[in-house]
């Protein structure tokens, strides 16, 4: 089989392509508020698809990540990452967003909350290539986690798809959070249609033999 670059490297590159503020001088960015959008959106696809494709990983890890290996590889890969990496890092309570910024807040070193980093630093600049690489990232711990532990990823994502206060909300919209101005509650069941759809497509396309098998 060719090498597939995979769903989740496409899409990263896409949507940092649409999202970049291209400046006259200079290199194009985008802003930390859109990174964090962006990496949250990046773990709910994995994680959606994840689970949904969770008994077909080899064809999945393949597809979606440009994984290769021999059988059963990818499947053992997403258990040690969710083991040893994802597990104690999350609870019953927490969102995609609790989850993401938790990560990014500890990378960098600051010990506020969001809300707290994004008045400080949510206009930043972050080049376009980090940017795409930690989204990539981010996918791929989603797709871990749909795939081990499916019912811990769907709570997750309807939590965080559960109206906020509005006060929070424009909060996050004011401190430069890439969110929309009036918050969208989606179903489970929708994000999943919505997802699959977009990663079939891809597959028909670019992969037509794991196309088959993921149909199934």
């Amino acid at each position: 089989m060719n090498s597939i670059i995979g769903f989740a490297r496409i899409m990263a590159r896409s949507r940092v392509e649409q999202l970049c503020n291209k400046p006259i001088f200079g290199k194009p960015y985008l802003k930390q508020g859109q990174g964090l959008a962006l990496w949250g959106n990046h773990f709910q696809i994995g994680a959606v698809l994840g689970a949904k494709h969770r008994d077909q990983l080899d064809a999945f890890g393949t597809a979606f990540l440009g994984a290769q290996g021999e059988p059963g590889a990818v499947s053992r890969y997403f258990t040690d990452l969710v083991v040893g990496h994802l597990k104690d890092s999350l609870n019953d309570t927490m969102t995609v967003t609790d989850y993401v910024t938790a990560d990014v807040l500890k990378r960098v070193g600051h010990s506020g909350d969001m809300v707290s980093y994004l008045k400080e630093h949510g206009m930043d600049k972050l080049k376009c290539d980090t940017a795409e690489e930690v989204a990539w990232q981010f996918a791929e711990r989603g797709a871990a986690l749909g795939a081990v532990y499916p019912d811990m990823a769907r709570k997750m994502i309807e939590q965080t798809h559960k109206a906020v206060p509005e006060e929070r909300w424009e909060q996050y919209h004011a401190a430069g959070l890439d969110v929309p101005k009036e918050q969208d509650v989606l179903g489970y069941g929708e994000i999943e249609d919505g997802e699959e759809l977009l990663f079939m497509a891809y597959c028909k396309e670019c992969c037509p033999g794991l196309h088959v098998i993921l149909s199934q």
